[in-house]
């Protein structure tokens, strides 16, 4: 098995044991959760698995993983670009687990251009 497909098995098994633990009725925090997603472009086809998939972030951030690192594998694993994925992390915390805003790291901002050099 390919570290790839075991990083992706390993954010399946977790959405799945997630939708589990959670109740079929959605909230108010689920709903915004998803409106906030679409409105900024990413489509969201299955409600429950993107919320379950929402709140496993916070789980990552219990295990003291960093938000570039969430990002990533939510990237790998779900066919988002980095940007969307990095919003996907920077949601999940507004919506689930409030406790961490403002404690992400800023690991991916090599990604960002600089200024042109003139």
């Amino acid at each position: 098995m390919t570290v790839k497909s075991s990083t992706a098995c390993a954010i399946v098994l977790s959405a799945v044991a997630l939708l589990s633990a959670v109740p079929a009725s959605a909230d108010s925090t689920d709903e915004a959760f998803i409106a906030a997603l679409t409105k900024n472009g990413i489509s969201i086809t299955d409600r429950d698995a993107a919320t379950a998939l929402g709140q496993s972030v916070c789980d990552g951030f219990d295990r003291h993983e960093k938000s570039s690192f969430l990002a990533m594998k939510l990237m790998t694993a779900s066919g988002l670009s980095l940007k969307q994925s990095s919003y996907f992390v920077g949601v999940s915390v507004s919506a689930y687990c409030p406790e961490y805003v403002g404690k992400t790291d800023s690991s991916t901002r090599w990604l960002n251009p600089g200024p042109p050099l003139m």
